[in-house]
């Protein structure tokens, strides 16, 4: 069994390496990929935009044990059931871990302008509430929720086959 990620900005990659750590296995990003054999079983980390898990096309042909997906939201959004169907992942285990987002001035592209709408859009509410002003921070101001004991879902698993 080996590790796979996908990061685009360190947090889901920080988790790979941690699981590696606490596990021994071995870790690959998505782009050593043709290193290891199709029937290798795969632990995919991959990180969340619009309910998809990035990377994961690019495994899809591997022998996926578990998928985990990485996000700035406290839990799956809308929720686990959804991200299993909306991925195509079912009957695989799912796990979710809190990532984290750079501060807004520092991202780049088009995911900065859909960002810039998107708390555009959260300040211009009338009926804000903590949770769109907990994103707004989020996102103008960054947020770094990788930790160890996210992990410990996964690593129960793991103990258990």
């Amino acid at each position: 069994m080996v590790i796979v990620y996908e990061s685009k900005t360190g947090f889901t990659e920080r988790y790979a390496r941690m699981l590696s750590e606490k596990t021994g296995l071995k870790v690959f990003g998505v782009n050593e990929i043709s290193k290891i054999s199709l029937d290798e079983e795969i632990i995919f980390l991959g990180w969340i935009k619009a309910g998809r898990i990035q990377g994961l096309n690019k495994v899809r042909k591997y022998n996926l044990a578990a998928v985990c997906g990485s996000g700035t939201a406290k839990g799956p959004e809308p929720d686990a059931e959804t991200m299993i169907s909306a991925n195509r992942i079912n009957g695989i285990p799912f796990f979710y871990l809190r990532g984290g987002c750079l501060p807004l001035k520092e991202i780049k592209g088009m995911d900065r302008i859909l960002l810039s709408l998107f708390v555009k859009i959260l300040k211009s509410r009338r009926d804000k509430d903590k949770e769109a002003e907990e994103y707004i921070s989020i996102i103008e101001n960054g947020f770094d929720g990788v930790r160890e004991e996210n992990l410990e879902p996964l690593l129960r698993w793991l103990g258990s086959r």
